[in-house]
């Protein structure tokens, strides 16, 4: 029996059940239980939204958390959304745990979805996908009257 835990995290448990011709015990229930802890943990998810009025700037944060032995390092970020962010980087505990923090610096309103690539040099997660959402309203005091 096995696991595929690259779409499992955290604690797990299956169960499988064998069936054989023995009449005083048809059936024998296996159980395997376990917890995956990922490589690298984007936390609190690996998506930020940025919600708010033109003008206002939102922004958001999340933690690149290194998991394993070995120093992780972040060789380069590269976002598809040229003109609606901008990103920043910070190393909290070198090689083991960093912030990014992305803010809205679009000009005009409306919604948009993107990604942040983070590229590593960890050769099992070399690259984190962000999903980055926003949506940006014009504020109600550029409305004009009636609202």
């Amino acid at each position: 029996m096995s696991i595929d835990t690259s779409t499992v995290q955290g604690e797990f448990e299956k169960k499988a059940v064998i069936w054989s011709d023995d009449l005083p015990r048809r059936s024998v229930a296996l159980y395997l239980r376990g917890e995956v802890k990922s490589r690298i943990s984007l936390e609190p998810g690996g998506y930020i939204s940025l919600f708010g009025f033109r003008g206002q700037v939102p922004e958001e944060s999340l933690e690149i958390i290194n998991n394993q032995e070995k120093p992780l390092k972040i060789e380069s970020i590269e976002d598809d959304l040229p003109g609606r962010i901008q990103w920043r980087l910070e190393e909290i505990e070198r090689g083991y745990l960093y912030r990014v923090t992305v803010e809205d610096i679009s000009r005009s309103a409306g919604d948009y979805t993107g990604h942040l690539i983070i590229k590593t040099d960890n050769p099992h997660k070399p690259a984190l996908v962000v999903i980055i959402n926003g949506l940006i309203e014009t504020a109600p005091s550029d409305e004009g009257p009636g609202g």
